[in-house]
C-alpha cells in the first residue's frame, strides 16, 4: 500500500534527476556538506580557469594509496615575485649556465656509475646494472616550478607539481647557506643508496611508515625519468640568539619515480634495454639518450589533443543548459526500473 502511495512521487524525483536540465549550479544548491561542495567545486573552477596549470589534477601517492589533487598546482596556487610569509630576507639565487651543467652533469655521472654497474655499496649492495636508464635533460619548465614553490621558503613538498605531459617527482634538502654547495646537497641524496637494499630494484615499495630513507636516491635513479628542473633560494632563520642564512635546494624530475611495485631500472648490461628512439651515448656510455626535439614534437602533439578535449569539457560546463551529470545517474535507473515494476 505504502509504495502505491510513494511510487509517483518517487518516478518524478528519478526523473528530474535523470534529466539533462541540471545545471551545475542547481546541483551545487541541493548539496549539504562542506567538503562535498568545495570538492566539486574545485573541477569545476579548474576546468574554466585561464591559469592552464589550474586545470591539471595532480596524482599524489602515498605508500599504497593513490588520490588526487585538483586546482593546488604550485604555478596556479602562488603568483610570479610574491615571496611567502615565512621568508625573510629571501634570496633568490640563480643559477648560471656553469652551474646548471655541473648539477645535470653530476645526475648523469651517478646514474652511468649505477647503470654501469660500479656501485657495491648498499643495505645489502651491490646494486645491479641497469639495462634502461635514460639520461637527463634539464627542463626550464620543471625549474619554473621548483622555482615558484622555493620562494614560499617551506620545507616539505609542494602538493601538485605534475605536468600535462607526466607526473613530476621532488626532492628537497636544506643547509647552511654558508657551508654547503650543489654537490654536496646532490651528494646527500646519493648517499642513501647506503639504506637501499639492492633486491627492491625490481619492484620499488615505499620505507616503513613512509620515511624518505631512501626515496632519494630512487628518484635520482629511476629509469624512466628523463627530464629535471632545479631552484635554489636562501632566507633568514632565527637559530637561538642568533640570524643565520639558510638554503633551500628542490628538484623536480619527470616522469616520476618512486611508484610502487614498479622497478627502479630494469636489470641487466647496461644500454641493452633502451626506450624506442634512444641509444647509449659517447658522454654517459651505460645512459639511453634520444634528440630531445623529438620528445618536445611528441608532447606539443599530446598537447593538442588536450586542448581539443578541454575545449569540449569547457563548453560543457559553460553553456546555459549545461549540466554535470551526478554519480548516482546510474543508480537512479535501477531505482526506477524497481518502482516501476515492482
Amino acid at each position: 500500500m505504502l509504495y502505491t502511495i510513494l511510487q509517483p512521487a518517487l518516478i518524478l524525483c528519478l526523473n528530474i534527476i535523470l534529466s539533462d536540465a541540471i545545471p551545475y549550479r542547481d546541483l551545487r544548491s541541493i548539496l549539504s556538506k562542506k567538503n562535498t561542495i568545495n570538492w566539486l567545486d574545485s573541477f569545476n573552477n579548474s576546468d574554466v580557469s585561464p591559469n592552464p596549470y589550474c586545470r591539471i589534477c595532480c596524482i599524489t601517492i602515498k605508500s599504497e594509496t593513490i588520490g588526487k589533487q585538483c586546482g593546488w598546482h604550485t604555478l596556479c596556487k602562488y603568483k610570479q615575485n610574491e615571496v611567502g610569509r615565512k621568508c625573510r630576507g629571501y634570496i633568490k639565487i640563480h643559477f648560471t649556465k656553469s652551474e646548471r651543467d655541473a648539477l645535470l652533469d653530476a645526475h648523469n655521472t651517478l646514474r652511468n656509475y649505477v647503470a654501469s654497474g660500479q656501485e657495491r655499496r648498499g643495505n645489502p649492495g651491490p646494486q645491479p646494472s641497469a639495462s634502461n636508464m635514460r639520461a637527463l635533460q634539464w627542463s626550464e619548465e620543471l625549474a619554473l616550478v621548483a622555482d615558484r614553490w622555493i620562494s614560499q621558503c617551506i620545507y616539505s613538498n609542494d602538493i601538485c607539481r605534475d605536468l600535462d605531459r607526466f607526473p613530476v617527482g621532488q626532492n628537497i634538502v636544506r643547509g647552511n647557506f654558508a657551508t654547503n654547495d650543489l654537490l654536496s646537497f646532490i651528494k646527500e641524496w646519493y648517499d642513501e643508496v647506503l639504506y637501499f637494499n639492492a633486491i627492491e630494484v625490481d619492484s620499488f615499495h615505499l620505507p616503513d611508515g613512509n620515511s624518505s630513507l631512501f626515496t632519494k636516491y630512487t628518484q635520482m635513479m629511476w629509469a624512466d625519468t628523463y627530464q629535471i628542473g632545479c631552484a635554489r633560494a636562501a632566507f633568514q632563520t632565527p637559530i637561538g640568539s642568533k640570524v643565520s642564512y639558510v638554503e633551500h635546494f628542490f628538484c623536480n624530475y619527470g616522469p616520476s619515480g618512486n611508484i610502487p611495485n614498479q622497478p627502479v631500472y630494469l636489470k641487466g648490461p647496461a644500454c641493452t634495454a633502451c626506450p624506442e628512439g634512444t641509444s647509449c651515448t659517447l658522454e654517459y656510455p651505460a645512459l639511453c639518450e634520444v634528440d630531445i626535439a623529438i620528445e618536445l614534437e611528441k608532447a606539443a602533439s599530446g598537447i593538442m589533443v588536450r586542448k581539443q578535449s578541454l575545449k569540449s569539457r569547457v563548453k560543457y560546463h559553460n553553456t546555459g543548459a549545461s549540466s554535470v551529470k551526478p554519480p548516482l545517474r546510474s543508480y537512479a535507473y535501477i531505482f526506477l526500473l524497481y518502482w516501476t515494476f515492482l
